[in-house]
């Protein structure tokens, strides 16, 4: 291996050799010659000084176990280091082996090398925890190996309490979670309502915020606190969400009334910016024109954005224009509005659909209401449509060409995919040099247009 280091470049097979001898080593108890070969090659590979000739990563020409001669060479290290020297001794290991392998907790990795039982393990820890803080970089959003090492190292000898420390000296979103996480595990309800408020405070990003929002509101839950319907009112405030805002609306069980109070106050609120949300809350107070211009006004790109009102409003005024069969294309699409991803299984969030019903909003509209919402999704499936063929978002067709189905579907008057309305007749004129969207425009009206069986 010295011609190796020498030329730079090695025979992965040949590296692959000395690799499984240096852990038959380690099994056998020889750990001083397991450290000297994990040493000489895993460094050296891991920092590009030699190269397999691979085109990306190390294990891709290697079949030895990356992940398990990494673990070997920190243990090997650790037992072979004398006790004053050792935090420095494994801290070089890991960086000399950082990219070769995923390493979560170096300790939990040692012990798990020899069997649950570290020597000098007590003396060892706050030594270690001494070596992480000293290179510890307060402030960042991210978390590096090193802290992330230095935080399971202080809720091994602190718990809890050293999480809180380390929280607030850091005031980094991964330590915060720890420390609520620690109190929820152990059943600290209480604590860990006062953990989650206090860490929406501390952190700086809106998705963390939302976070710890969420999980003050779970706490409160789970205590029975009175204030509960504010605590989500704070997480919706807090950190705007589809979700957020879900829960807030129907918190308590409110009345009809009470739940187009809530959507008109929400309405006036600041954080309400998102036009994803500012459409749902005009069809919960009834301002159905409102909510019509901002699917009309939406960009034809966008929608798989969060923002983006058309995956809301579009399915939204289907349902509202009227219940379809069941298996109809509109049926369909109306079922598609966006169920909000939960943060917790224990905090059920209502969908869209849910909203509606719950605001007294009801499918079938007034013959005016359904001619201004049908234009509204017409305006919006042609947008969609002609966007996305400009920009050729082939993987997009397929949902643009339902959108167009679905509005001709619910056209007055019976259909055939031979006469189309005008304006849908123009739109397939207009975009027949695109035969990948035609394709999937013909099925779409087919299924759109096709008529029960009367056997």
């Amino acid at each position: 291996m010295a011609a190796a280091r020498r030329d730079g470049q090695a025979e992965p097979s040949e590296v692959d050799h000395y690799l499984r001898q240096a852990l038959t080593a380690s099994l056998a108890g020889d750990l001083h010659a397991a450290r000297t070969v994990f040493a000489a090659l895993l460094g050296p590979i891991g920092n590009g000084d030699i190269t397999l000739g691979q085109a990306e990563t190390a294990d891709e020409v290697l079949s030895a176990n990356l992940h398990e001669c990494t673990r070997q060479f920190v243990t090997a290290v650790y037992v072979t280091t004398p006790l004053a020297e050792r935090a420095d001794a494994v801290l070089q290991a890991l960086d000399a082996a950082q990219g070769l392998a995923f390493v979560g907790d170096p300790l939990d990795e040692v012990a798990a090398s020899l069997g649950g039982d570290v020597p000098e393990f007590v003396d060892f820890l706050p030594r270690w925890i001494a070596r992480l803080e000293h290179d510890a970089r307060p402030g960042g959003e991210w978390e590096s190996p090193r802290e992330r090492w230095l935080r399971a190292a202080v809720l091994r000898r602190e718990g809890p309490w050293g999480l809180a420390r380390l929280a607030r000296a850091t005031r980094q979103p991964s330590v915060a979670h720890a420390w609520c996480e620690a109190l929820v595990a152990a059943g600290e309800w209480e604590q860990a309502l006062r953990a989650f408020e206090e860490c929406a405070a501390l952190v700086r990003d809106s998705a963390s915020r939302g976070d710890f929002l969420d999980g003050a509101a779970l706490c409160a839950r789970r205590l029975g606190t009175t204030d509960l319907v504010e605590k989500f009112e704070a997480a919706w405030l807090g950190a705007p969400s589809l979700p957020r805002l879900s829960r807030w609306l129907v918190s308590g069980a409110p009345s009809v009334a009470a739940v187009r109070d809530r959507a008109a106050s929400a309405l006036g609120k600041p954080p309400t910016r998102a036009p994803s949300l500012i459409g749902l809350l005009h069809l919960l107070t009834g301002e159905l024109s409102d909510a019509a211009r901002l699917l009309s006004e939406a960009p034809g790109l966008g929608w798989s954005g969060a923002e983006h009102p058309g995956p809301v409003l579009f399915p939204a005024f289907a349902w509202m224009l009227g219940d379809g069969p069941p298996g109809s294309l509109h049926e369909a699409l109306s079922s598609a509005l966006p169920v909000p991803t939960l943060s917790s299984p224990e905090l059920s969030t209502p969908t869209p659909r849910d909203l509606l019903q719950r605001a007294g909003v009801m499918s079938g509209c007034p013959d005016a209401d359904r001619r201004m919402l049908l234009e509204a999704m017409k305006t919006a499936a042609t947008r969609r449509t002609k966007d996305l063929l400009r920009e050729k978002r082939r993987g997009h067709y397929s949902q643009a060409a339902l959108l167009v189905a679905c509005c001709v579907a619910l056209e007055p008057g019976t259909r055939t995919t031979a006469a189309l309305p005008a304006w849908a007749e123009a739109l397939r004129t207009s975009t027949s040099r695109y035969p990948a969207f035609q394709r999937e425009l013909n099925e779409a009206l087919g299924k759109a247009l096709r008529r029960p069986s009367t056997d």
